[in-house]
């Protein structure tokens, strides 16, 4: 859970840094996104974190949706990407080599049947 909230922490500092206005967030973990737009104790061994992530979307137009896995292969890919890297922070200038095609599905709205 901590890796999970970490990354979205990460990614909405990086979004807010690069002064996106409006950023719709989709993550498949729906405990993160309960945690996130849910009340949470102050008592939470993530709350900080929680509450940093909270006011990163309340500080902007930002919102944090869950959506099943298969509606996010964009972010599994680059979630695999990452596991084989030994860097604990990589930034790409552009899409990585196999990201192209996933994105271009994502564009189009392609649905995906659950299995």
């Amino acid at each position: 859970m901590f890796a999970e909230l970490t990354a979205l922490h990460r990614g909405l500092t990086m979004a807010a840094s690069l002064d996106f206005a409006v950023l719709v967030c989709y993550s498949d973990s729906i405990l993160a996104v309960n945690l996130i737009n849910g009340d949470t104790s102050h008592f939470h061994v993530s709350a900080v974190l929680i509450q940093d992530i909270k006011d990163l979307l309340n500080s902007r137009d930002y919102t944090l949706r869950h959506t099943l896995r298969e509606g996010n292969q964009s972010a599994d890919f680059m979630a695999k990407l990452g596991a084989s890297a030994d860097d604990v922070l990589t930034v790409h200038s552009s899409p990585p080599e196999g990201l192209l095609p996933l994105l271009r599905t994502d564009e189009l709205g392609t649905l995906f049947i659950r299995n």
